[in-house]
């Protein structure tokens, strides 16, 4: 909107850096900048919100769904930004370093970018610099039909879907998560006791599965705020509001650090899984494959981790 007064970019880039490092310290070193200003940034941002952005711990600080989703819009518009620069005519050679990255937009769900993609992504920078990743984060689907400029989508669900090789990237875990302050610390402590609580619920993930497979004689939940925004639903359970039915990719960061607890051993193999999914006719395979081979890497590395633990 024109006229409308935004953070200065000094602001959105200390916002971005302290997401994607989790530590202001380090932060300011990237940019140049003292701590105390990135630190003076981050509250400047929080007040103009209204939201808290980052929890403060005795290592470092953590970023909530919150600084996470906005913290990945600001990274796009500052790719924009740099390719607008980038675009605009200056010397021989910074031209030839433009043009020689290949460009490739990808679409996926903003909870998976923002909480599994996003903190690997300087990874797939680093191993191919010659390729300049878009990430378009939408809950509709892409078409992948060249209409809509997206070369390629990680998307969740069957794995079949026409005119599109879809390769299977991983499986999705599924069990019930609290905030440990959920009704003043005073958590269920069978199964059984959900009967008693408040079930958050999403369009996209029912509790019905997990109810039949811990052998609860329970209904699917009717009341309540239905949220189609999978980080919403995160925000709510970290915010003590509910019971969360949650996807095991989504809320490792708030698990390892205590900000939610996972209640029962009971979890069920999701019928929907990840997969990235290209036009079968697309003449960008040479990209696709270097991001393929990377996420597969990606996948099996973080599956091993999670077995050590």
């Amino acid at each position: 909107m024109v006229g409308k007064r935004l953070p200065s970019i000094q602001t959105m880039r200390a916002l971005e850096a302290a997401v994607r490092l989790r530590c202001f310290t380090t932060a300011a070193a990237e940019l140049a900048l003292s701590q105390g200003a990135v630190s003076q940034h981050i509250r400047a941002l929080e007040q103009r919100l209204g939201h808290s952005l980052f929890v403060r711990t005795a290592t470092g600080v953590e970023p909530n769904a919150v600084s996470q989703a906005l913290a990945l819009q600001v990274r796009q518009g500052l790719t924009v930004l740099d390719r607008a620069f980038d675009q605009m005519p200056r010397g021989s050679d910074h031209r030839r370093a433009a043009a020689g990255r290949e460009r490739l937009v990808i679409s996926t769900l903003p909870a998976f970018a923002t909480k599994w993609l996003m903190p690997r992504l300087d990874d797939f920078t680093r191993l191919h610099p010659e390729i300049e990743l878009e990430i378009e984060t939408s809950a509709t689907l892409a078409r992948l039909d060249a209409s809509d400029g997206i070369d390629a989508a990680i998307r969740y669900g069957g794995g079949a879907w026409p005119g599109t090789t879809a390769e299977h990237l991983m499986d999705e875990v599924v069990f019930p998560v609290a905030s440990p302050d959920y009704r003043g610390g005073n958590l269920p402590v069978l199964p059984t006791d959900l009967a008693d609580c408040v079930l958050l619920r999403q369009s996209v993930q029912p509790w019905t599965p997990w109810f039949q497979a811990a052998g609860l004689d329970l209904v699917e939940p009717q009341d309540g705020v239905l949220f189609s925004d999978t980080l919403l639903a995160v925000q709510a359970a970290l915010a003590g509001r509910g019971i969360f039915l949650a996807r095991r990719s989504i809320v490792e960061d708030e698990l390892r650090s205590g900000r939610l607890v996972r209640l029962w051993t009971h979890e069920i193999v999701d019928v929907h899984a990840h997969y990235l999914v290209w036009p079968t006719s697309s003449n960008r395979l040479a990209a696709i494959g270097k991001l393929r081979s990377w996420l597969l890497d990606e996948v099996t590395r973080w599956l091993a981790d999670l077995a050590t633990r």
